[in-house]
């Protein structure tokens, strides 16, 4: 049983710190192992989608650096055949996330949605078209109107969303995002992203209220991101979001990996103040001494409490349906949560 919680997330051992706290020193201090890591700790950056980024510092087996790289120019493969067709059926969209950690892709390849008619359109062009295989969703998943599926001759999952949110609640406007995304290349591939302070909140969301955990790479990718951000346009996001809270917690749990490693960011140090003074002291700071296990999983009442205080947030916005979405989606979620662990087991992927 101590096994099995431990590979969920839910006990967090001084071995599984220890091995955290050795792949993050290494990636984020840019130095490299004597040595070839053991299988375990190349497993962990895979889990923390940093294998790749990982590969010269654990001296990664040739093969598993294939494997991953044929990955990543799958996705991209996937992302240019399907926005080429959305282009030419006139649906708007833009990318979520799918290519901030490069170069590490992970498992899917999301696009964000807005417009009800144009989702319909995509989905119908998906299925008739394409034989996509749609994939069964989360409670909160279908709350918020998710569609995923799976394309013939892809092992790579695609994921529309009409906006960013775990259930409902509303942390942005996804019509204002699709309009401020900006036309970009990567890696060749024409690709549509969403503006640098919205990825930035877009991030947090989705690690605070949708994944309830922290990977590495959420950490790697927030530091690079604020090079580039005007921090006044970050946190006018994050005040607008109405996500203080849970924007103090995410910052102290980098801080505290940070200063595990012995790391200083200025950039970073100084977004944390600015948030200090602009929001206050973070009210989650008695969660912030657990044991810093990578992936890094919310305490249970720490995400509660989260929850909780966006729907006061709300609630004063006079946003009562946000405000009751906030309220119903912790239960909801750890429903979600211990049915992926029943179908799926330590490997179904509930990381």
């Amino acid at each position: 049983m101590t096994k099995l919680l431990e590979a969920i997330g839910q006990v967090k051992t001084a071995r599984k710190e220890a091995e955290s706290i050795m792949l993050a020193r290494l990636l984020l201090r840019e130095e490299c192992l004597p040595y070839g890591a053991p299988e375990e700790i190349i497993e962990l950056a895979e889990k923390n989608k940093v294998l790749l980024r990982a590969a010269y510092s654990l001296h990664v087996p040739s093969e598993i650096v294939s494997k991953a790289k044929n990955g990543v120019a799958e996705a991209f493969e996937l992302h240019n055949r399907l926005t080429k067709l959305f282009k030419e059926l006139g649906v708007s969209f833009a990318v979520l996330k799918s290519f901030d950690s490069l170069p590490d892709v992970g498992h899917d390849v999301d696009l964000l949605v807005p417009s009800v008619s144009d989702m319909r359109k995509a989905q119908a062009f998906l299925v008739q078209n394409l034989k996509a295989r749609a994939v069964g969703l989360t409670h909160c998943d279908k709350l918020v109107g998710k569609f995923s599926c799976f394309i013939p001759g892809y092992a790579h999952d695609f994921e529309l969303y009409p906006t960013v949110s775990q259930m409902g609640e509303v942390h942005l406007d996804p019509n204002r995002v699709l309009t401020e995304s900006r036309r970009t290349f990567i890696e060749g591939s024409e690709v549509f992203l969403t503006s640098d302070p919205d990825r930035v909140l877009i991030r947090v969301v989705h690690a605070i209220f949708r994944h309830n955990f922290l990977k590495l790479s959420d950490i790697l990718d927030l530091l690079k991101l604020i090079r580039s951000c005007d921090r006044r346009d970050v946190l006018d996001r994050i005040d607008e979001a109405g996500i203080c809270d849970a924007f103090l917690f995410y910052l102290g749990i980098i801080s505290r990996f940070l200063r595990a490693c012995d790391v200083r960011n200025t950039q970073f140090e100084e977004l944390r103040k600015a948030a200090d003074v602009r929001f206050g002291k973070s009210r989650l700071g008695l969660f912030q001494r657990d044991r810093l296990v990578l992936p890094y999983r919310i305490p249970i009442m720490a995400l509660f409490l989260v929850f909780l205080l966006k729907a006061g947030r709300e609630a004063s916005r006079r946003r009562w349906r946000s405000s009751l979405t906030c309220l119903i989606a912790p239960p909801l979620k750890m429903v979600d949560y211990l049915v992926a662990i029943l179908r799926g087991g330590v490997k179904g992927g509930i990381w």
